[in-house]
């Protein structure tokens, strides 16, 4: 019988396969547009609201995710967005990390808490003064006046090695994470307490 049913199926031309494949699609959709008008129906009663309330919803909702981005294209416009607000954040660093005697700009990026920093939609950078003014609070040599500990002024570096080791694990640890910004910090740190690290 399935046998006798496919050869039924191959027997039909191309015109007669398309003609059931319209009707069967007019049928579908009507069917589909019943079912349709029956669940607003049903919907605006339970909601206490008329019929073309709801449809307006439902057609705002449809317009809405046949305009939302794709998940891939929205997370490249994210990246692209996220680049230049890093950039924007830089370029405040470099101009208030002047005014406050900043060192290195890059360190200051990969260290400072960024979280109450912000990119306005104008492009306005705001938070980076008191962020930075903190990462120097805690970290002084990143600073051209800074102290060590009561060791002199920044150019005076301790010698010791005592945390020397400590320097190369963490910049071990960066390098095999990929952050190449964190390890340039670390360098930079280390450097300022006058150890030199490859």
């Amino acid at each position: 019988m399935e046998n006798a049913q496919n050869s039924n199926i191959q027997t039909l031309s191309d015109d007669d396969a398309q003609r059931i494949a319209d009707s069967l699609a007019a049928a579908l959709e009507n069917r589909r547009q019943r079912a349709e008008r029956s669940v607003i129906h049903s919907f605006a009663q339970q909601n206490n609201v008329s019929p073309q309330m709801i449809e307006n919803i439902l057609h705002q909702y449809r317009e809405k995710q046949n305009s939302a981005l794709p998940a891939d294209v929205q997370s490249v416009i994210d990246e692209r967005f996220r680049i230049a607000d890093d950039r924007l954040i830089t370029a405040e660093i470099k101009e208030v990390g002047t005014r406050l005697g900043l060192i290195d700009t890059q360190a200051a990026f990969a260290l400072m808490d960024k979280s109450q920093v912000s990119v306005d939609d104008n492009g306005t950078v705001r938070g980076v003064d008191a962020a930075l003014q903190e990462l120097i609070r805690n970290k002084p040599y990143l600073a051209a006046h800074g102290t060590f500990n009561g060791t002199g002024k920044a150019g005076n570096f301790p010698r010791g090695n005592s945390d020397a080791s400590d320097y190369a694990s963490r910049l071990a640890q960066a390098r095999s994470a990929g952050n190449n910004t964190l390890a340039a910090a670390i360098i930079s740190e280390a450097a300022a307490n006058g150890i030199i690290l490859r």
